[in-house]
This record gives structure tokens, sequence and C-alpha cells, in this order.
């Protein structure tokens, strides 16, 4: 008996070593087409997602694949993620052992384009920026800080506003300057509008002198800005906006793309 439950774990042992390895060679090769055929500088990454491998690739259906390219240059923006998620796709087995891959379709996708903090940094023009979301415990706390802070805040949505931080240098005495805005998409593009800025910690009257924070006050239009992170993959309008794992990501669903008849 025992002899029989070793041979069947070394058995089983190749078999998820198989699946796993046909996997690869499947991932590389729809990367392969991918590459050549959107003109992408690097091979993008493929990840075919589920359990066992070969099942679906005998079926020639996959429920769930991910599709990610890192590092691309777009106008003024010099390292987009873009990151497409597709359910049900399809891909005959043949076009896999042979390597002619030549459409990959989808029934649903959902693509993003995530903006790295350091264009965003670029952009407005400072050193160094993290993007974090905004609560609405944050805006209270903002808003308590004093009359210039309630009023500039006045109507602003959590949901729809983002906090930007930076290292900046305000009458020789270097800070870091806090910023709440607003955002919202405007023809694809990302549009950033400061709404308030203060030290960050909230409260500036103890931390820095007057004239340090009402100096600040004044950097507040330059972190207002139109970001333009290019286009959705295979030609998705872009309809989402949210900051997520400090980054800003904009986001869009389609149904029925062919992989290979779009563009990045």
């Amino acid at each position: 008996m025992r002899g029989f439950l070793v041979t069947l774990l070394v058995l089983v042992v190749l078999l998820v070593g198989a699946d796993f390895g046909a996997r690869w060679i499947a991932e590389d090769r729809v990367a392969t087409q991918l590459q050549s055929q959107l003109k992408l500088d690097a091979k993008p990454s493929v990840d075919i997602h589920g359990f066992p491998f070969v099942t679906q690739a005998v079926a020639g259906e996959y429920g769930s694949v991910t599709l990610t390219a890192e590092h691309i240059r777009y106008r003024q923006l010099r390292d987009v993620t873009l990151v497409a998620d597709l359910g049900d796709v399809t891909l005959p087995a043949r076009s896999l052992i042979d390597g002619t891959v030549r459409s990959i379709p989808a029934k649903t996708v959902t693509a993003s384009a995530q903006v790295d903090p350091t264009d965003l940094a670029r952009v407005l023009g400072v050193a160094d920026v993290t993007v974090a979301p905004v609560t609405q415990e944050t805006l209270d706390a903002r808003r308590a800080s004093g009359s210039t802070a309630q009023k500039a805040l006045s109507g602003v949505d959590p949901s729809q506003a983002v906090a930007l931080t930076s290292t900046t240098t305000v009458l020789g005495q270097q800070i870091r300057a806090s910023v709440i805005a607003t955002f919202k998409l405007s023809g694809g593009q990302i549009v950033l509008s400061a709404r308030d800025i203060s030290v960050d910690g909230g409260d500036s009257s103890g931390a820095v002198p007057s004239a340090v924070s009402s100096a600040l006050r004044g950097r507040l239009s330059g972190f207002s800005a139109r970001v333009d992170p290019g286009a959705l993959p295979f030609s998705i309008t872009a309809t989402d906006l949210r900051a997520q794992d400090g980054k800003l990501v904009v986001s869009g669903t389609a149904k029925d793309v062919d992989l290979l008849g779009g563009s990045l």
C-alpha cells in the first residue's frame, strides 16, 4: 500500500508539472503573438488562470486570462502599465501547438491604464508625489482645520477626490505638502483640480511659520493638471477613474473583443 501511494504521489507531481509546462508554453506563444501584432517594445505578461490547464486547452476555451504590458511610453508619461482582464477566451489548441495564433476572441474585457506616481510628479513639476484615496473622515478633518479649508472643500465627494502628498521647499523650509484634489475623466484624460493644500498632518499653524503656510497656499494651482494616460487596450472607452495602490487608474469594459484586432 505504501509503495502504491508513493507511486501515485509521483504520478500526480508529474502530471501537475506537465500541466504547468504546457501552460507556460501557451502563455509564451500568445505573448509573442501579441507583442508582434500590437507592436509592443517588450513582450507582455500573459496569465492563463484556472486548473488544470490541459482541459481548457483541449476545449479551446479559457475562463479567465490576464494580459499585462508594463513601461508603456505615451506622450508626457514614461511608465504606464496596461492591464486587461479577459473573460471567456476562445483559442483552438491547434493554434497553440503550431504557434499560428491569428485571433484571440474574448466575450468580456476589463482594461485599465495605471499612471505611476513618478510620471504624475513629472507632470506636476514636483520632486515626488504619493497618491491615496480620500475618505469622508479625511475631508471632515481637513474642513475642521479652518474656514479656508472648509470653503475650499465644500461639496467635495470623497469618491471623486484624491490625496496627493509631495515634498516641496517653501521660503527655504522643506515640508511635506498635502493636497486634496478632485478628479474626473474628460476625453479620456485625467483632469486634476486642486482644492486645498496644507502641511502634511493637517493644521499647519503650529508646525511652521504663518508666512510659510501662506506661501504654501500659493502653490495650490501647481497641483492642478491634465494627464493623458493614452488609449486603453483594444479601443475600449475609459469610463472609470480611481486611486488604487498608490496609482491613478483609468479603466473601461467591453464585450466581444478580438485581442489581435485592437491596439495598445
